[in-house]
């Protein structure tokens, strides 16, 4: 697992937490009492703290740290840097709920609502907390915030920014308009790539607070990495949203790439060619007009079908091998030259994973084996401990570059430099085609996100369309009661 995290990924790991049961306002609490604690142990005698709050979680916390020093002796100012009912989080408007009432009732805490930059005043604190914006910065900062930015850097305070510095860009380290300069950032959970990327002088001594985030909300996929799915955008045309090749299918297994072209379909990709032999690709036409189906001479796949591959893979983002297409020498020769040639990413699936070269493997490319193919390919046997699969296959994907996704029980996923695992699915699964299913989830996320990324939310989609289809029908459902869980 990462070391530094990008803001997304931080949300996503946030999400995952709760989807894990273990509610966002526990961890503002952790979070708040924790800046509280270093505070109180790192500046004991400096009592007089102003803390600026925004609207969002950043702000949130700022109310939960205002409560705590104030259980300590501190004399606390806190400005709210907008109306209350613009306060956006769930969990910041109840501790905000809290902190009015508190402020009603010690006389140590000044509650001010600031809507104007006229309202802000020199600030002659020992300590500011800058609890206004965190991750949440876009652009140019408006009044009142750019003026509590500016109060903030001309006070002579010690200055602690909670997670960020407000205004400082997250994720590169930027400033597009003005910063708070801090003496001292308190981040959350891990350390984010904006920090790192900062300029030293804005960010200041950086520490890390444990905020109690537990492992398997980074460890296993969950809901919160859905956040990372790439959406249309309204004012998108055909083919911006990712196209896709299948190269597969022989007369016996025509099924494995109608259920790998309609898996892309479910993910909005604009376009799914087809390349298969004559026989296949004159039934696979009607299965579904979306398809665009290319028929190449002959009963299987051979080097007589690479010139059209080729032109179409200028077309396309992301290129789908194996699905359904035999074992035979021919296609075996076909796809090492496919694979060696064409610099585009690709899912190697079924039967290309006995067939392709695994000298062959990099970075582009995405391998979705179960236990038997993953033996064929690497010619090692998959260890029965997971701790011991998931460092064989790190060791694999740094050896090759490559991204693997071990189908099992619980899915591994790595690459180069993390892992991923994925507990959704059930043992339904075990019928015929939900391989596919993975493949074409696989090759479609392949066309907007990076391998690793692709890999393991389609691991995860897949897993979760199983497990609605289990509540809803048992064991007794099929394939399609899948693929139209995924359609929904």
């Amino acid at each position: 697992m990462k070391d530094v995290l990008t803001p997304l990924e931080m949300k996503a790991t946030d999400k995952n937490t709760q989807y894990n049961h273990i509610p966002t306002l526990v961890l503002m609490e952790n979070a708040g009492s924790k800046i509280a604690d270093y505070i109180i142990n790192n500046f004991p005698e400096k009592k007089k703290v102003s803390i600026y709050a925004g609207t969002g979680g950043n702000g949130g916390d700022g109310f939960v740290i205002a409560r705590h020093l104030l259980n300590h002796g501190y004399k606390v100012r806190l400005f709210l840097l907008s109306k209350p009912e613009n306060i956006k989080n769930d969990d910041s408007k109840i501790n905000y709920e809290s902190i009015k009432i508190i402020a009603q009732t010690d006389k140590n805490l000044k509650l001010s609502i600031i809507t104007d930059s006229t309202q802000i005043q020199p600030d002659n604190s020992d300590i500011i907390v800058d609890a206004i914006l965190g991750t949440g910065v876009n652009g140019k900062l408006r009044q009142p915030i750019s003026g509590a930015v500016d109060t903030i850097n001309y006070s002579p305070a010690i200055v602690v920014s909670v997670d960020v510095p407000s205004g400082l860009n997250p994720e590169n380290g930027q400033v597009a308009d003005k910063t708070v300069v801090a003496h001292t950032t308190l981040t959350l959970h891990k350390m984010k790539t904006g920090l790192l990327k900062a300029q030293k002088t804005y960010v200041g001594e950086i520490n890390v607070l444990d905020i109690g985030i537990p492992k398997v909300s980074e460890e296993y996929v969950g809901q919160g990495d859905l956040l990372k799915l790439k959406k249309p955008k309204t004012d998108s045309h055909k083919g911006q949203n990712g196209s896709v090749l299948i190269v597969g299918s022989n007369p016996d297994y025509i099924g494995a790439v109608v259920f790998a072209a309609n898996a892309c379909l479910t993910q909005l990709v604009d376009l799914v060619y087809i390349v298969a032999p004559e026989n296949s690709a004159n039934i696979i036409k009607q299965y579904n007009p979306e398809f665009i189906v290319r028929g190449v001479e002959g009963k299987i796949l051979t080097m007589d079908a690479f010139d059209t591959i080729k032109e179409l893979s200028d077309k396309v983002d992301a290129i789908l091998i194996g699905s359904g297409s035999g074992v035979e020498d021919e296609t075996s020769d076909l796809f090492n030259e496919i694979v060696s040639s064409i610099k585009k990413p690709f899912v190697i699936d079924a039967d290309a994973l006995k067939l392709v070269s695994k000298d062959l493997l990099n970075e582009n490319i995405i391998v979705t084996p179960h236990r038997q193919e993953f033996n064929k390919l690497f010619g090692v046997d998959v260890p029965k401990k997971l701790e011991d699969k998931i460092g064989l296959l790190s060791e694999l994907s740094q050896e090759y570059g490559v991204t693997i996704l071990l189908k099992d029980v619980v899915d591994v996923i790595t690459c180069v430099d993390d892992y991923k695992l994925n507990k959704t699915g059930n043992q339904g699964m075990t019928i015929g085609g939900t391989g596919d299913l993975l493949a074409g989830l696989t090759v479609a996320l392949a066309t907007k996100h990076n391998p690793f990324e692709a890999a393991y939310i389609a691991s995860f989609i897949l897993g979760c369309a199983a497990d609605k289809v289990l509540d809803e029908k048992g064991f007794n459902y099929g394939i399609e009661d899948i693929l139209n869980q995924l359609k929904k």
